[in-house]
């Protein structure tokens, strides 16, 4: 992502949050390209959902960067959610949430959307070790983004590891060298990843609970990036991610980064009705 683009990124995040602290429908009126005006401007707001036996949210915390604009807005949204426990488990407790929208227009302006949500996801440990760069793979510039999809068992920990899809970022274009890097670049993110450990997201009653299956990203991010790439969206929201791979200037040159958002591929929780798709 260019710098130019970049920039537009952090202005559409500051225009969402002067939309917001109006009341979350305003008239918004701003002198920019045709470009710009049509850019979709998204965001995402996390945080914990207490839950009464029957399911009926009790109150909605924020993570502590989301501002209270944005907080109020999306508690008073949510406080009409009902979630269920699978087999007939009490959804008595706590449960992480977080919730991707977009600003849409609407009569009087502009209105927000909710477009996705993933409930009860666990966390990353402290200090959960990064994947090694592989030192040829380093030397020779390349990158890639590999989605790891994570079995995991009653105590968080993970059972097994698969590469679910995986983005090479490098200049080479012969085939037999990429392919021998992708299978480099999936065995050192599943070594790192058999060792790793996480913190619950959904407690139901006193019990931490763990979704089965979990989505998590690493980036491999090269020296120097020239030519073209077979890189492509490999079903990971990206376009509300400061880290976004795109954007050059997030990550330093031969860093490896481990997306701290992990999302459910299931949950032991789920919403009695479907809220995606609805404005806050």
């Amino acid at each position: 992502m260019s710098m130019q683009v970049h920039r537009r990124w952090r202005w559409n995040a500051g225009l969402v949050e002067r939309m917001i602290l109006a009341a979350a429908v305003v008239c918004l009126s701003w002198h920019a390209g045709a470009q710009q005006r049509d850019a979709a401007i998204r965001l995402e707001v996390a945080g914990t959902v207490r839950l009464a036996a029957d399911g009926a949210v009790i109150r909605f915390e924020p993570e502590p960067q989301v501002s209270a604009p944005v907080a109020a807005q999306v508690a008073k949204s949510v406080g009409g959610w009902r979630l269920a426990g699978k087999d007939g488990q009490t959804a008595e407790g706590e449960t992480h949430v977080r919730m991707a929208l977009e600003a849409v227009s609407v009569e009087q302006g502009y209105g927000l959307r909710l477009t996705e949500v993933w409930i009860g996801a666990p966390s990353l440990a402290p200090g959960t070790p990064l994947p090694e760069y592989p030192r040829v793979l380093l030397e020779a510039r390349a990158g890639s983004r590999v989605l790891l999809q994570l079995g995991l068992d009653d105590e968080g920990s993970v059972a097994h590891a698969t590469v679910k899809h995986m983005g090479l970022l490098t200049h080479i274009k012969d085939e037999a060298i990429r392919a021998k890097w992708r299978e480099r670049f999936g065995q050192a993110s599943v070594e790192a990843a058999r060792h790793w450990k996480l913190v619950a997201g959904s407690r139901q009653g006193s019990r931490a609970v763990f979704p089965r299956e979990v989505l998590v990203l690493v980036t491999f991010w090269p020296r120097d990036l020239k030519g073209d790439t077979d890189y492509r969206h490999i079903g990971w929201p990206m376009a509300t991610s400061p880290w976004a791979i795109q954007n050059r200037t997030t990550l330093p040159p031969g860093s490896v980064l481990v997306d701290p958002r992990v999302l459910p591929v299931d949950s032991t929780l789920s919403l009695q009705e479907d809220v995606v798709g609805s404005m806050l």
